[in-house]
């Protein structure tokens, strides 16, 4: 995987030769909107967003801020948003940023307002993402992988809570590269890779942690520092990475440590964790999962791209997995509200009388 400082390099040799690209976000909600905002800062870039009227409205009205932990700050207005895909037509890049839930019924709908040679970038978390949509689709399909949280603040305000690099697959198509130097540029930096499956499979590692953020109901740091939420997570890890041995594939590491480490440092006293891990994980006091989020909201949640993938791929190996069977489970109760999940501390109590 190149580095950024290489991904920057490389991406800055790119131009549009005084051509203007038009750029398509589809499903344009919060990772859509954030990284719109800042292509709408290049003058080379026609950027059209595609979701609900509701966002619509509200961009119209407050326009469209992104905002970040480290303290960058981009403002659009006015932004170009459709609740049809009819001007899709006119895109010559699509970055597809719908959750991977609603994957299927929107390759119904891209496929009827496409150009056969427009590249789709599939940004979603998950496994096999790229390989659903070749099935469906017969445009040139990507995947780069958002490796840090986006909130909404306020109306129109959108906020990078962690850090990390945007992965991207590597890419000869000319508008791909070019929106590659515009976030290099503007300090969002991408690295590229060859090898999107070991990206995937070490951003799936991270993603882990979303349902036991969304059961323990707290910003992540504050769950991050409790000892029995480390624990399982560790555990949820080491489930993951055995079944990656297994299949000879070898994770991105995302962290800076290597991710046979990772478990040994969730055991770590919280004194200790607390250290390290803040060099590590830059993050907002605020900041929580995705998966939260689409429970405070009542949405179907990815559980099945993340833990339940790895419960499937366990299936397939023959490994076991209980603690992501667990953790699926009791996303699927916060999904249904018809019963109240396990807590963290009942959950590693029940993976304890199992193991």
């Amino acid at each position: 995987m190149l580095s950024g400082q290489q991904a920057q390099d490389d991406a800055g040799r790119y131009s549009t030769a005084g051509q203007r690209y038009c750029i398509g976000i589809v499903g344009a909600g919060s990772v859509g909107c954030y990284l719109g905002a800042y292509l709408c800062q290049d003058s080379a870039l026609d950027v059209k967003f595609f979701g609900r009227e509701t966002m619509a409205l509200e961009l119209a009205a407050n326009g469209l801020s992104a905002t970040s932990f480290d303290h960058q700050a981009y403002f659009a207005q006015p932004v170009a948003f459709y609740s049809s895909l009819n001007s899709l037509i006119e895109c010559d890049v699509v970055l597809l940023t719908v959750k991977a839930p609603a994957l299927v019924p929107m390759l119904t709908q891209l496929k009827r307002f496409l150009r056969p040679e427009v590249p789709v970038v599939a940004m979603q978390n998950g496994i096999g993402i790229g390989e659903m949509l070749t099935q469906d689709l017969t445009n040139p399909v990507l995947r780069a992988i958002v490796p840090f949280n986006v909130i909404k603040n306020r109306a129109g305000q959108f906020h990078r809570a962690t850090a990390g690099n945007i992965v991207w697959q590597q890419s000869q198509h000319a508008a791909v590269n070019y929106l590659i130097s515009v976030f290099n540029h503007l300090q969002l930096p991408v690295q590229l890779t060859t090898d999107i499956t070991a990206a995937e499979y070490g951003k799936l590692l991270l993603n882990l942690n979303n349902a036991l953020n969304a059961i323990s109901n707290v910003p992540l740091k504050q769950q991050l520092l409790d000892a029995d939420s480390r624990m399982l997570l560790a555990l949820a890890m080491q489930e993951w990475l055995a079944i990656c041995s297994k299949a000879k594939i070898r994770p991105v590491p995302y962290t800076g440590l290597p991710n046979a480490m990772l478990p040994w440092l969730l055991r770590l006293p919280t004194i200790l964790f607390r250290r390290i891990a803040a060099k590590m994980l830059p993050m907002d006091e605020q900041a929580r999962s995705s998966m939260w989020d689409d429970i405070q909201a009542k949405k179907r949640t990815e559980i099945m791209f993340l833990n339940g993938a790895v419960v499937r791929m366990g299936q397939l190996y023959q490994l076991p997995t209980p603690v992501n069977t667990l953790l699926v489970e009791q996303i699927k109760r916060l999904e249904s509200g018809e019963a109240e999940p396990l807590s963290i501390s009942e959950i590693l109590q029940q993976v304890g009388r199992h193991s």
